[in-house]
């Protein structure tokens, strides 16, 4: 996440030098060419590819700014704002499906222990117990803990936020370490101390009965922000990382690693060194709201699994375009990529912060708020209660409905390559076959598609930016069989094909 002032993505990737592009506009650009009528795509069931584990979103467990301006005293935030019958609701029809929940420590996870403030803490009595009753009812296997920033005891200018002036480092590479009164310039001694208390950090979520997933040293290591954040050159975030992955390793070797948040420029140092390398799991990348042709093979890593783990729009709010533009997204990053999750940034965003259409699910009325009656923008929506951003949540809701943990991506060829009609072939892990095709070209399509099995039957379901069936699950549109199926994709649509 970064301010709304900053907007960056990766056109094609060569490990460490990223080409930086804005983020996809409200309204789709004009095509340079109209579109083929027709296409031919075969599908490969005997080629299996990368593990496609399941999809990730992000929670605000506790209060930011609009506009990521800094941090109110207030805890607004979800489940906690949520009244019961709501948070049931939120658990059941939005987030049943996902399996990693994305935690920001040191912004969404930010009390403090006093007063040394070295280690986490709940900043009321029932967050952390919120956070865990939510990913049960949820059925989330874990969180994906990641820092903003680490407790103010260990950064140089001594508080989680930026963008003032001030060091917003850790205290071992700051200008005056040398003369530190705990450390007395001992850089070892401190990176030592830094990593037990992430080691601690870890603990508490799990003695709070969390579980764990994935960890990363730091989000966003180049940025310095007036939200929770921590500035690393690539040599200190390596410095860092491989002090602490360690730590993180013995403490629980089935966590998975992960390393950079940014743009693989900050993990290359490591990687480097194939002994050192062994202890990143993954390579994570922000893709912020880029064009989904953005997208290609050369963001893959020979021995690394690749993803990107923050997806939203931050200037302008959400619309039909980025529906689609999200859709192919996600089908570009799991078919071309061979990525094996794909994270949303924020499940829900309160109505009152600017940057909440291009962010969210879905929006929260906070249980304080002080508006009497209704918001002219909520009509109907009470404090306490939630409602869906439809642009956002038909796009990665379908994937959720129709995208089962623990699928098997299958090879694809295109007859010809368009960045606006896109195709993702995955197994189920029952071993069927599903077909997902996408079309944004301004004008109907025919898919004629090889499916590579006889006799099987395929069901169709369709969404659309403005519909999405009962319960998010697509309208269903009959059924095709044989070697090759032909749908007709409406412009903006796209369908899933499940074989039965």
């Amino acid at each position: 996440m970064k301010s709304a002032v900053i907007s960056f993505s990766l056109i094609t990737l060569v490990l460490g030098v990223p080409s930086l592009r804005a983020e996809y506009p409200v309204q789709r650009p004009a095509r340079p060419t109209p579109a083929a009528p027709e296409s031919q795509f075969t599908i490969h069931p005997e080629q299996e590819k990368q593990l496609i584990n399941g999809i990730g979103f992000e929670i605000q467990s506790d209060s930011i700014a609009s506009g990521n301006q800094g941090l109110p005293a207030a805890t607004t935030s979800v489940p906690h704002d949520l009244v019961p019958a709501e948070r049931e609701r939120f658990y059941r029809e939005m987030l049943k499906g996902f399996r990693y929940c994305r935690l920001a420590g040191g912004l969404y996870w930010r009390g403090e222990d006093h007063p040394d403030q070295q280690f986490l803490k709940p900043r009321w009595a029932a967050q952390l117990t919120e956070i865990r009753d939510m990913l049960k009812a949820a059925d989330v296997e874990g969180v994906s803990f990641e820092y903003w920033s680490p407790s103010p005891f260990w950064k140089a200018n001594r508080k989680y936020n930026g963008r003032d002036r001030t060091e917003n480092v850790l205290r071992c590479f700051g200008k005056n370490f040398a003369n530190d009164p705990d450390y007395k310039g001992d850089v070892g001694r401190f990176l030592q101390d830094f990593a037990a208390a992430c080691r601690h950090d870890l603990q508490t979520l799990r003695d709070n009965g969390i579980s764990i997933s994935m960890w990363g040293l730091q989000n966003e290591p180049i940025c310095d922000v007036k939200y929770p954040s921590c500035v690393y050159t690539p040599q200190n975030y390596s410095q860092t990382f491989l002090t602490v992955a360690p730590v993180i390793r013995a403490f629980d070797p089935k966590i998975q690693i992960i390393a950079d948040s940014w743009d693989l420029s900050f993990i290359k140092p490591v990687l480097q060194n194939p002994e050192q390398s062994k202890l990143v799991d993954a390579l994570v990348i922000h893709h912020i709201g880029s064009d989904s042709k953005q997208v290609s093979a050369q963001l893959i890593n020979p021995g690394k699994p690749t993803f990107q783990n923050e997806y939203e729009y931050l200037k302008g709010p959400t619309s039909p375009a980025r529906c689609l533009n999200t859709v192919q997204h996600i089908m570009n990053w799991f078919q071309l990529g061979q990525a094996p999750t794909w994270f949303w940034i924020h499940a829900l965003k309160p109505i009152g912060n600017v940057e909440a259409s291009g962010y969210s699910l879905g929006f929260w009325r906070p249980i304080d708020d002080p508006t009497p009656g209704d918001d002219p923008k909520f009509p109907g929506l009470k404090p306490g209660h939630w409602t869906w951003n439809k642009y956002n949540w038909h796009a990665v809701g379908s994937f959720v409905k129709h995208l089962p943990w623990d699928s098997r991506a299958v090879a694809v060829t295109e007859q010809i390559a368009d960045p606006d009609l896109r195709v993702l072939a995955f197994k189920k892990a029952n071993g069927k076959l599903t077909i997902v095709l996408s079309n944004r070209s301004f004008a109907e399509h025919t898919f004629h598609v090889q499916t590579g099995l006889q006799d099987a039957v395929f069901k169709g379901y369709r969404y659309t930016p403005d519909e999405a069936g009962p319960d998010f699950k697509g309208l269903a549109i009959g059924s095709m069989t044989g070697d090759t199926i032909t749908p007709r994709l409406a412009d903006l649509s796209w369908e899933f094909w499940e074989q039965q």
